[in-house]
């Protein structure tokens, strides 16, 4: 089973570093896509910031931290990750 890892305990800069080894990036506030645009929770429609960013184990979807964004992530993903 995967180690669950909080991004919580995570600095800003350690934050950035991630998603840009995910092919993201970040303007210190928001998620961005390769492009520059905001990137957008699919489940909610809003985009994603970077203190409230959610990568699931297994995955390179990042989500918002909020119950929608997780039922939705689960029902289309399924739960094995977890």
């Amino acid at each position: 089973m995967a180690q669950l890892i909080s991004l919580m305990q995570f600095d800003k800069e350690s934050k950035i570093a991630i998603l840009e080894g995910l092919g993201y990036k970040s303007d210190g506030i928001y998620v961005l896509t390769e492009n520059g645009d905001r990137y957008i929770d699919k489940y909610i429609n809003t985009p994603v910031r970077l203190d409230d960013m959610l990568i699931l184990p297994g995955s390179t979807v990042i989500i918002s931290n909020n119950e929608i964004s997780i039922l939705g992530y689960i029902e289309e993903y399924g739960d094995a990750t977890f």
